[in-house]
């Protein structure tokens, strides 16, 4: 049996997300992109051993006006601004992980209840995943069903 206090152990630190693969329960490849953050979105999930935060954008320079800076807000337009949250994703809080067994490939983790979130309707909820490290805890694979109801494979790897 694997404890969660040595899941948490593996699983602190930072992580590159990679790329994701979304499928139908047929199996059949979804070819849509997320709305949001696109086609190849770039992002760091951080995992503290009680905290976690999960930063995500968008990759296309059409959703990432070059001319805004945090240090003049006067500086763009609030579409500008506005065009910038539709295609971020930002959350942070607290996290758990499932206690496993040998006979378990997978755990579950959850992020939550969030306490931060980009959009308000986003604190308070929890995300849960199923996750696998693999080799030797430098990929971490999430496998959940999305917000349209796919399957998501999710792939990170570790920052040293």
């Amino acid at each position: 049996m694997v404890k969660p206090e040595d899941v948490i152990k593996a699983i602190s630190g930072a992580w590159l997300y990679l790329n994701v693969t979304s499928y139908y329960d047929n199996g059949t490849i979804s070819t849509g992109t997320d709305p949001g953050l696109g086609q190849f979105p770039v992002g760091i999930l951080t995992y503290h051993p009680k905290y976690m935060s999960a930063n995500f954008m968008s990759s296309i320079a059409e959703n990432r006006p070059a001319n805004i800076d945090t240090q003049t807000l006067d500086e763009g337009t609030d579409a500008e601004w506005a065009l910038i949250g539709k295609h971020t994703l930002a959350y942070a809080g607290p996290w758990y992980v499932s206690e496993t067994t040998d006979e378990v490939e997978v755990g579950q983790i959850t992020h939550g209840p969030t306490e931060v979130a980009w959009v308000p309707t986003w604190v308070g909820k929890e995300l849960q995943k199923n996750y696998t490290l693999l080799e030797d805890g430098k990929t971490m694979v999430f496998r959940s069903k999305t917000q349209d109801g796919l399957n998501g494979v999710m792939y990170f790897k570790r920052l040293e």
